[in-house]
């Protein structure tokens, strides 16, 4: 059985060896163009940087009615403005959201107990009485206090 799969695979890596080699080389084909593709990105009579067009009596800006220039009354919209009411009610609101938090409480570390542990080990929890050794799991904490 041994000998068999010896050989299987010797003959196997041989015949990798050779079937490449008699093999014709790979010659690419050139690629033909078509020629019916269309370049529709720019077409003739759009203006795609001049954004303001005139179709008969009317005139439209970036594509809506409206005016080119300011006229009287004009106000300017979507250019990183914001009014300053709109900041005040914010920090009113953010200010509210933040008033309604509790307050933290912090517990005591729990008298000599806790006290003596925390003196003894680095990574003393006093959640849970318990230290992590150099090795292995966390361990409790037994101290002269109790």
């Amino acid at each position: 059985m041994r000998k068999a799969a010896i050989s299987f695979i010797a003959s196997f890596s041989v015949l990798t060896f050779v079937v490449p080699s008699s093999s014709a080389p790979y010659v690419p084909q050139p690629t033909q163009a078509s020629s019916d593709v269309v370049d529709v990105q720019y077409r003739r009579d759009r203006h795609y940087h001049d954004r303001f067009e005139r179709r008969g009596r009317d005139t439209y800006w970036r594509g809506h009615r409206g005016y080119r220039h300011a006229r009287p009354g004009y106000r300017r919209h979507g250019d990183y403005w914001f009014p300053p009411a709109a900041f005040a009610l914010g920090a009113i609101i953010g200010g509210a959201m933040k008033a309604q938090e509790p307050p933290i409480r912090y517990r005591p570390r729990g008298g000599a107990h806790a006290e003596w542990c925390f003196s003894q080990y680095r990574s003393y929890r006093a959640s849970d009485n318990t230290f992590q050794p150099y090795n292995g799991p966390r361990r409790q904490c037994v101290s002269p206090y109790g």
